[in-house]
């Protein structure tokens, strides 16, 4: 039998598991990876200008898809480059596979406790081997077979996250004998079901009997691919629900029981929502500090049951959230299970009101708004936005405003895909990672990018990536005058003291229109609410690459948000859950807790 090479093997290992294009910037310590990549009839490779976008285009790539993304990179600083996206898949749950050129193996330091050996070397193995769920170099070019299933089914299998493969120069040339390969075998042993079947069947019947229950959903639900049995779930029994961040697109913005996404930036009525239940189940989600606020053991303070599904044990471990109920499962058997067992519940409708009347008098979009002149509200857009976008649509946003604007405001339709990096949220992420989410082998989707200024700025590199393929990726720089997130922090916390977030204080912006012309892409702006509409119809409607840069108000509060209250003397008072700024006053919050209390 012909002999073939790693690098070879590498390619055809990926063509069989169908990923349709691997994100790369070429460098020399992957050379042969690349040169068996170009060969390749089956995978489109899209060169990015930095290793980072090429990480963040495989986390976009595997999000989109539901399935696993890849990049390569080169030894060095290649594989350094990329460690913010392993750490966003990582923190996110998501799926990707980096592979990376190393130097010649007797090059490497091995055991040797020097810092280098060969050209651009690094070990990059002992770096990125917390934050991924298996890490490798290929000293033996036999054991690849082994190595790529077992990463590919680590990736994939249980709590989802990256795997990185290292591989040495004259191991990506080593010709090998297929046949004489060892694969991976999953050892793990089928636990038995008795214990789990018992805890959901006590939920089941808490569930029941509970007058005042909410089901919160996370990433986790969509992972599982899950979202039918959910929707069974709550359609059946009429329960009102919650979701997180990353499981925005879950089920449509719509559904007469979405209560909204609860937490520091979320909505306020959420949170009262949460404060208000008397049966908690989060379901899919590890409850981070954005959900569950800085003082864990209030949350969800009147429910007489909380319980926690979640796949990871460790999360299920922390202290810090008071937990009846800890079960460790994947939300799809959960979810089966939970609607086996689950016969009835308590008639809803007076819970049910009670949730949409908080709804209703709290909006996350105001009518105030709409009375801005000058300037476009970041709500208002964001809420006209989506109501112009048609289903099929893929909405990705980077962070600060384009990241807590957009998740509370935008009303997502049928076969929407929106996400974000939600757990390390870095800046910058927004344009690679919608240059992933497009990307569709030899084809490319319409994605809309929701980006701030400042991210846009930490990846603006890419652009050359979108005039190259020609890319339909829409643009959307909410232009706010610099880093508005940071420089309100500043303004509360630090007397109004600024540094680094504005002009006055250090930073620049380019011309965005020139930036545009010299990518060959479309520019467009808007100034104000009353050019939005037709500007947006005409910008929707097109099939092309563009940059609509959006002209905020500078001084824009980021709201509902969680924030310390201060008293008379300027003294920082931590708030209660529900308690976000713009702060009610003390009476109404008073009110809702004495009607909640009856109720």
């Amino acid at each position: 039998m012909a002999k073939i090479s790693v690098s070879d093997y590498v390619i055809k290992f990926l063509e069989r598991k169908k990923i349709k294009n691997i994100f790369t910037v070429s460098g020399g310590g992957s050379i042969s990876l690349c040169d068996a990549l170009h060969r390749s009839k089956k995978i489109k490779y899209i060169c990015c200008h930095h290793e980072q976008a090429a990480s963040f285009s495989a986390e976009g790539y595997a999000r989109a898809k539901n399935t696993l993304g890849c990049a390569l990179v080169t030894t060095g600083p290649g594989g350094t480059n990329a460690i913010t996206g392993v750490s966003s898949a990582w923190i996110d749950s998501v799926p990707v596979l980096f592979l990376s050129g190393q130097v010649f193996l007797n090059q490497t330091i091995k055991n040797t406790s020097k810092r280098q050996i060969g050209v651009q070397e690094i070990d990059i193995i002992s770096l990125v081997k917390p934050i991924t769920k298996h890490s490798v170099m290929i000293n033996n070019p036999y054991s690849i077979k082994y190595h790529l299933e077992k990463g590919y089914h680590e990736s994939l299998s249980g709590r989802p996250g990256p795997v990185w493969i290292d591989i040495p120069a004259d191991i990506q040339n080593f010709k090998i004998d297929e046949t004489k390969l060892v694969g991976y075998k999953n050892s793990l042993k089928i636990k038995n079901k008795l214990t789990l079947n018992k805890k959901i069947k006590k939920i089941a019947d808490i569930l029941s009997k509970a007058k005042k229950p909410v089901i919160h959903v996370g990433h986790g639900v969509k992972l599982s691919k899950s979202s039918r049995e959910f929707l069974n779930l709550i359609n059946k029994f009429r329960i009102p629900f919650l979701q997180t961040w990353s499981a925005d697109d879950l089920i449509n913005y719509n559904h007469d029981l979405n209560m909204g996404k609860p937490g520091a930036f979320g909505s306020r009525y959420a949170n009262f929502i949460v404060q208000s239940c008397d049966f908690y189940l989060s379901i899919g989600t590890r409850l981070p500090f954005m959900v569950t606020g800085y003082n864990p053991k209030d949350f969800a303070r009147n429910a007489k049951t909380k319980i926690m599904v979640d796949i990871d044990k460790f999360e299920l471990n922390k202290n810090d959230i008071n937990i009846d109920y800890k079960i460790c499962s994947d939300a799809k058997y959960f979810l089966e299970k939970l609607n086996f067992y689950l016969k009835k519940v308590n008639n809803l409708k007076n819970w049910t009101q009670f949730c949409n009347d908080l709804k209703n008098k709290y909006p996350i979009v105001q009518k105030k708004f709409y009375n801005l002149k000058n300037y476009v509200n970041s709500y208002v857009f964001v809420d006209t936005l989506s109501n112009y976008l048609g289903e099929k649509k893929i909405i990705v946003t980077d962070m600060g405003f384009s990241f807590t604007t957009t998740h509370q405001a935008f009303k997502n339709k049928k076969k929407q895909i929106f996400f974000t990096n939600s757990g390390h949220a870095p800046m910058g992420w927004g344009l690679p990672a919608a240059i992933g989410a497009a990307s569709d082998g030899e084809n490319f989707s319409e994605v809309i990018c929701l980006t701030g200024e400042g991210g846009f700025q930490m990846n603006i590199q890419e652009l050359a990536t979108i005039m190259h393929n020609n890319i339909p990726v829409k643009i959307f720089i909410f232009n706010n005058g610099g880093y508005l997130t940071i420089k309100q922090t500043q303004q509360l916390g630090f007397n109004g003291r600024l540094m680094g977030s504005t002009k006055s204080s250090g930073l620049s912006f380019p011309d965005y229109e020139s930036i545009a012309s010299s990518h060959k892409i479309k520019y467009y702006k808007i100034k104000n609410h009353m050019s939005m509409g037709n500007k947006l119809k005409k910008i929707i409607n097109l099939k092309k690459p563009l940059i609509c840069e959006v002209i905020m108000d500078p001084n824009e509060e980021q709201m509902p948000k969680a924030i310390n209250r201060k008293n008379k003397k300027g003294k920082s008072i931590p708030t209660v859950f529900e308690d976000m700024y713009p702060f009610l006053k003390r009476s109404e919050i008073e009110k809702w807790r004495n009607e909640n209390e009856k109720k």
